[in-house]
């Protein structure tokens, strides 16, 4: 495998093409007509290309179309385009054809999803226009992801302080979970972090539907009833089913459905297999199987599911009474999760609580930012927002409406960070 760098290099990061062939003569023929105009690396092989394109990826600087030949040795253009588009699925892909496999690369076109194939031999014109229009292709599809994807985080946004207005108690919870996850994807790498921050910031919305004080118990750390329980357990499957209509958030709505509730969800301690050691039944499933011989490689990217059960794990054991430590050694014990996992939960333990001098102030005085030391109660009795709570431009404006036209207990008590 070779580089030729001599193109725009990282200020051109979306012009970065990988072209695979087993014709060395091809590929320096590529190299010279192409220098200059794109950042171009060549594979001579199917595992060559792979390499290349996990690499890429590692550095951060994927590529933006991958052209590869049909019929190489070992691992054919198929193949290895359908390997390709499982490490990086955002690149455009084409097939750089000879006249003989013609068949067999119009179906690969029709089931692959490819964006074009050229047959050889290929002019210099022909194959530019294409490398141009694939590359306008993918930066077409990048700007449409990101125009949707900000859509849809700040529609989440929204929805977040809805509920933190709708149930205090779950916004709290909410808030508490974005923390531990925020600092996990901070010093550990972590695949799928979109969905991840979208599952922990949706993952109470469930709990609308819980009366307050059940979950305020909860929080607590109080035991509940048979019958509260079982209400309870049944907030991330009602979580779940309003997620999976939203489009883009079928993975998101899986996760929040499946995460733990309580210490007994979490896998007992030594859940981790001895290295090497075969399992009692062959058949077993896989994944399961993987999952059992221990932690991911502290080196590799950790799943961004993985990341929101081992947090929600964390912030169960601490809401019952743990502590940060405690709660610590009891996800080490089960033997399933990366020390540099567990040790960003426990750093960021310390800033559930945020540091900064205690102010008293008015209703109309709270400000984005500061965080309450005590509930605010309205004049009747009832919880507004509950100790705890960071204060948004969304609540400040519904504790002082509350003010003015029911009244609340004054003054509040709130922490200023920094002050």
């Amino acid at each position: 495998m070779r580089r030729d760098r001599s193109g725009p290099g990282r200020t051109g990061m979306t012009q970065r093409v990988l072209m695979v062939d087993d014709e060395p003569r091809l590929l320096d023929a590529m190299r010279r007509s192409l220098r200059g105009r794109y950042t171009l690396e060549t594979g001579s092989s199917g595992p060559d290309g792979l390499a290349l394109i996990e690499q890429g990826l590692a550095a951060g600087e994927p590529f933006a179309v991958v052209v590869s030949d049909m019929m190489m040795p070992g691992m054919n253009g198929a193949e290895f385009l359908a390997r390709a588009r499982q490490l990086d699925g955002d690149a455009v892909q084409m097939i750089l054809s000879g006249q003989a496999d013609l068949t067999s690369t119009i179906s690969a076109v029709n089931n692959g999803n490819l964006f074009r194939f050229l047959t050889k031999p290929c002019d210099n014109v022909s194959l530019t226009r294409a490398l141009d229009d694939a590359l306008r292709q993918h930066q077409l599809l990048l700007a449409e992801r990101e125009l949707i994807e900000r859509t849809l985080s700040g529609a989440v946004e929204v929805l977040t302080e809805l509920l933190t207005i709708a149930s205090p108690a779950a916004g709290s919870r909410t808030n508490a979970a974005r923390t531990l996850v925020d600092a996990v994807v901070a010093t550990v790498p972590v695949t799928d972090t979109w969905e991840l921050r979208l599952a922990t910031m949706l993952g109470q919305i469930g709990c609308v539907a819980l009366p307050g004080e059940l979950l305020e118990r909860y929080n607590a750390g109080w035991k509940l009833s048979p019958d509260e329980q079982e209400l309870f357990r049944a907030h991330p499957g009602l979580a779940r089913d309003l997620l999976r209509r939203i489009p883009r958030l079928e993975r998101v709505a899986e996760w929040v459905g499946g995460q733990p509730l309580s210490p007994a969800d979490l896998p007992p301690a030594g859940s981790r297999k001895p290295a090497n050691k075969e399992p009692a039944n062959k058949d077993e499933d896989a994944e399961e199987t993987a999952a059992q011989d221990g932690p991911p490689d502290q080196e590799q990217p950790i799943s961004g599911e993985f990341v929101y059960t081992a947090a929600m794990n964390f912030l169960i054991l601490h809401e019952q009474g743990k502590g940060p430590a405690p709660a610590a050694r009891r996800l080490r014990a089960t033997g399933l999760y990366p020390d540099s996992v567990i040790d960003a939960l426990f750093d960021a333990a310390d800033r559930l609580k945020v540091p900064g001098e205690v102010h008293v102030v008015s209703a109309q005085q709270l400000r984005p930012g500061m965080v309450l030391t005590q509930d605010i109660l309205t004049s009747t009795g009832m919880t507004l927002v509950k100790k705890g709570e960071q204060i948004t431009s969304t609540l400040a404006i519904r504790v002082e409406n509350f003010a003015l036209q029911v009244g609340v207990v004054e003054p509040i008590l709130v922490r200023v960070s920094g002050s």
